[in-house]
This record gives structure tokens, sequence and C-alpha cells, in this order.
């Protein structure tokens, strides 16, 4: 992902979302309320154990704006347009422009394609058809387009693992539109046709409102995402109702690397596999004891040279037993604070030593690793059921 700004958005991608002070007349209160929209995730204390659900993001919660519906990736792909903008330094109406026009192009999807296009050649196919190995939301189909701003490799955009990056993308669009003369103050419409370049220039203005009304709702999110970039975010999406003394799946996803020696080292936790910014959440009760970047950098993707968790969230949960949350893309919750099991810790991520986006889940005793899958299993949570969120 690219420079800072990843961590900024996230988004989301990425990645999927999904974030209120309105700097326009928008009645906050009531879109904080869509937006908080309780996940109904969990049935009474005595059913099974809560299953965490992916339906939240950084993005935050769906929400109904300007009278059009909004799930939380969309939301996600919203917010982090709108956090790039703040990041870059530009002004609410340059996020309004972007938002427009990514919602006439893609709905706020990402959207890979697989090169079916007649008009491509066979080598132009292949490398369109790429973009199928990259987090998407869905196909495009129109020639070489791709992503939520349906940019295209063959026009220079950049290549499509670049364009496959919501960031990425949401960056490409801003370098383009402040190069286009007086972008500001001349129509919507006009200011995105220069950008794109498309065949329906005018459809843009239709979502000017939607827009308008969506970057308020977002912008102080990210503000305040690009004024502390380091890993913590507000709790934007609501916690499970869990009842007190349980213990839960914390994140969902699949087990994808179990505890036990790996590359001549302990491996001293399990590793979930979910939906870039699915929602990870306190397995039990506790006090927070760290809520941290625990490597050199965490603003972005890590790598196997990189050491450390990463964003790194652990519990105590007394009697010498801890809880740690490992390689978030970002945190909501401070040291020291207390939590309940089913509060919201922070999103799935791949900072610091990771190689993809994932839970690393570690339980410990008297501060020595044990291995969480039969241990959470002996307090009736499976981490091997399948979950896919």
């Amino acid at each position: 992902m690219s420079g800072t700004v990843e961590g900024l958005a996230r988004a989301y991608a990425k990645r999927w979302l999904w974030k209120v002070a309105a700097p326009v007349a928008v009645p906050v209160f009531g879109v904080l309320t869509l937006l908080l929209i309780p996940l109904a995730v969990l049935a009474a204390p005595e059913a099974s154990p809560a299953t965490a659900s992916s339906s939240c993001s950084t993005g935050g919660t769906g929400a109904t704006v300007a009278g059009t519906e909004l799930d939380a990736v969309q939301m996600g792909h919203a917010q982090t347009i709108v956090t790039v903008a703040s990041a870059q330094g530009l002004d609410p109406h340059a996020a309004t422009v972007a938002l427009a026009t990514a919602y006439q192009e893609s709905r706020f999807r990402m959207l890979a394609n697989d090169g079916s296009r007649p008009q491509l050649t066979a080598e132009q196919a292949a490398v369109t058809a790429t973009s199928l190995h990259f987090p998407h939301d869905g196909l495009g189909s129109d020639h070489d387009s791709v992503n939520t701003f349906q940019q295209r490799w063959i026009a220079g955009w950049g290549n499509v693992a670049q364009l496959m990056d919501p960031v990425y993308a949401a960056e490409a669009f801003y370098q383009r539109l402040i190069e286009v003369p007086n972008w500001q103050i001349i129509p919507l419409t006009e200011a995105a046709q220069a950008v794109q370049v498309s065949a329906y220039g005018s459809a843009y203005a239709h979502w000017e409102p939607l827009a308008r009304e969506l970057t308020a709702v977002l912008w102080p999110a990210a503000e305040a995402t690009a004024a502390d970039p380091g890993g913590v975010v507000a709790g934007v999406c609501p916690g499970l109702p869990v009842a007190s003394g349980s213990w839960i799946r914390p994140t969902a996803g699949t087990v994808t690397s179990g505890y036990g020696p790996r590359g001549g080292a302990l491996h001293a936790g399990v590793d979930i596999a979910g939906p870039r910014d699915a929602p990870v959440y306190a397995a039990a009760d506790g006090t927070v004891i760290t809520a941290a970047c625990t490597s050199t950098y965490c603003d972005r993707d890590g790598s196997l040279s990189l050491a450390g968790y990463g964003n790194l969230v652990e519990l105590d949960h007394g009697v010498g037993l801890t809880t740690r949350y490992a390689h978030l893309s970002a945190y909501s919750v401070t040291a020291g604070q207390r939590v309940s099991a089913g509060a919201l810790l922070g999103f799935q991520g791949s900072t610091g030593n990771s190689t993809g986006v994932h839970l690393h889940l570690e339980v410990r005793l008297a501060g020595s690793s044990v291995d969480p899958v039969p241990w959470l299993a002996d307090r009736g949570v499976d981490l091997r059921a399948s979950d896919a969120g």
C-alpha cells in the first residue's frame, strides 16, 4: 500500500469502511445514529458463543445518506476516498468531486476486471485479468477499467497492482484533479469529467447531493485520522452484546496458521484471516495493558523483514492470564481502559511482521504462551469453525 496514507485510509480498503460533526448543514446526531446501528450478531446469553461480524469496518456501519442506502463496504471505500483528500491537504470540495465520481463509476465498489472485453488484445486481457488476484467487491467490464474510479492501466493511471489499491486509486484521482484549471470553482461535473474523460460526463452532477452530504459525514473522522496516523481510531463500530464472564471468537475469518514451530521459531499464537478491516473484539472481559504500534512503523502494511507485532492490543484478564491481538490496521482502545467481552478493540490488518491481512491471537498464562485453539475450545469457542464473517 502507498505511503503513510494507507494507514490513514484503512478503509480499505482497504479494503474496505468505513466514521461526526458536519461542516455543512447535516443532521449530525441523526447520522451518527445511523452509523452506529447495532449489529445483530448475538442472541440471548445462554445461546452458543458469539461469532464476530465483519459487516462493520473502519468506515463504520451502513447508513442512508441523501436518500441512498450504503452498506459497510461502500462506506469504507467512501471513507478511504475522503481520508486521502484530508491527508493530502485538500479541502472537502475535492472529496466531494471524488465521491460523486466514484459513485457514478462503481457505486463505491472495488471492481476487478476479467479482461473479457473484445477491445483488448490477448496480452492486454491477460494483464487486466490479474486484477482478480487482488481483493475486490465484484467485476467491471469496461475495457481495462478497474477499481472504485474505473481507472485504466492502458491509459497510464498506473499498473494493475497499484490500481487495485484503494488508497492509490484515490491519490491518482486527486493528482489529476488538482491539475484541472479552476477545479475548485467550475461545476463539479466538469471537474470530474476533466479527470475521467467519460462517455457520460454529465452524469456526475446527479450524485453531487449525495457526495456533499457524505463528505460532511466523513470529513471530521478523516481530519482526525490525518492528525494522528499512528493507528488509534474512534470506536465507530458497536461492540457485541456478550454476557459477563463469557469467552467469544474475537474476529471473523479462517485459521490459516496454528500454534507451534514455524521457520525455526515458535509461532506463539494462531492466525485468523478475514477481510481487511474486519472488526476485532475482546475475547473476554479485561483491562487494556497495551494499545500501541510495536514495530518501526504501523501506518502501512508490514513485511517479514519488519520486526514486531505492528499495531498491538493486549488485555489483562486477571490471575496471570492475558490475550494479545496483533497486526491490527488500527485500534480503538487505550492503555488502562477496562473493556468487556465483545468490546471493539480494532480491525484486522497486516502491520508489523506480517505478509497478509489477519489477526494474530495469543493466549498467555503467567507470561508463557499456550495454544489458543484447545484453550478456547475448553471455554466453548471453536476457532477452527468455518467463519467467513
